[in-house]
């Protein structure tokens, strides 16, 4: 969103007004003096309120914001952006971080002060999905770091390891740079993850597990180990490729929990189901087997025993998108095998 700022100027004093049950007349804001990462300082009855501006609710832009804010004192830092999604939410919760939206939604709080709002639709939504480096195709650069984030990628290996064009890791590494995703190693050639755990967070904003082409079915078994074990046995007699995700891969990966939902990766679609045990159905499937988006899935897989998974990483974000302990599974997956540096 172009001039994100100046219509904050305009429209956080009005919001901030409204809440706080204030004359709008009653409400200042200036510009900061300084360079000190803040782009609007606004008083409200006695309450100073330093605030940075976004355009985008990325999870990297919302990272920036935060650092900017850090240096903030005798005032209230709020992260502003156009409107913010579930996920970025979600990740500034995390973070204990308060925030306004100019489409009128916010989750502000300090002592003696507490604002919540919730609801309001996004005013300043567009048309079709924004170019991301994260689309299925371009998420194969992110997949392979966090496979070994700590290793240093020419984007000449990145083009080899990943099976893209050299013209478009360039564009996709250039712009997860300019997103501050990567860093630069000595040799200027040089990349890796600057924080494998916020390129995570930022991936994970953007994934659609509905990308994928699902197929349930229902396939006798009494336990969801058991029906990924018989299934795993009939597909690997048959020649077939396959890769755990979701709660199995969680299950095989970490052995947090049972689970009743066994969720595969398929390279081509099933042509005869039935003879795998597997049964169509519209509901009460224990079984999802997915046909992906991109072949990238499968890059970085992790073995757990005799069960084929994909990477830890593409586990965690298929995690989101299934029921059961899914939340604790992603937990426990994030803490035992994802837990890398945030800075």
């Amino acid at each position: 969103m172009q001039h994100a700022d100046a219509i904050a100027a305009r429209e956080v004093p009005a919001l901030l007004a409204g809440w706080m049950g204030l004359p709008t007349a009653d409400v200042r804001v200036e510009r900061p003096h300084n360079d000190d990462g803040a782009d609007l300082l606004v008083d409200a009855a006695g309450q100073r309120f330093v605030c940075a501006v976004k355009g985008r609710d990325d999870v990297p832009s919302l990272e920036r914001a935060s650092v900017a804010l850090k240096s903030a004192s005798g005032a209230l830092p709020i992260i502003v952006v156009p409107h913010a999604g579930p996920r970025a939410r979600e990740w500034l919760h995390a973070r204990g971080l308060s925030w306004l939206d100019l489409s009128g939604n916010a989750d502000i709080h300090a002592p003696g002060l507490r604002i919540l709002v919730e609801g309001k639709p996004n005013r300043f939504a567009t048309a079709g999905r924004p170019s991301t480096v994260f689309s299925p195709k371009a998420a194969r650069i992110t997949r392979l770091m966090l496979v070994d984030p700590n290793r240093w990628w020419t984007q000449g290996e990145l083009t080899a390891a990943t099976r893209l064009s050299a013209g478009f890791v360039s564009k996709v590494v250039g712009r997860m740079l300019a997103d501050d995703l990567l860093a630069r190693g000595d040799m200027s050639t040089h990349v890796r993850p600057r924080a494998p755990a916020l390129l995570l967070d930022a991936w994970a904003q953007q994934y659609r597990f509905s990308e994928h082409h699902l197929a349930r079915y229902h396939l006798a078994a009494r336990t969801g180990p058991a029906a990924l074990s018989a299934l795993g046995e009939s597909l690997h007699e048959a020649r077939i490729d396959w890769a755990a995700t979701g709660l199995a891969a969680a299950w095989a990966l970490t052995r947090h929990a049972d689970f009743r939902i066994t969720t595969l990766y398929v390279h081509a679609p099933l042509a005869d189901p039935e003879a795998h045990g597997l049964h169509a159905v519209d509901r009460g499937e224990n079984v999802w087997v997915l046909l992906p988006r991109d072949e990238g899935v499968f890059d970085g897989g992790a073995r757990a025993g005799d069960v084929p998974c994909a990477s830890p990483a593409q586990v965690y974000l298929d995690l989101a998108a299934h029921p059961e302990r899914s939340k604790e599974a992603a937990e426990k997956l994030r803490a035992d095998l994802l837990n890398w540096r945030t800075s």
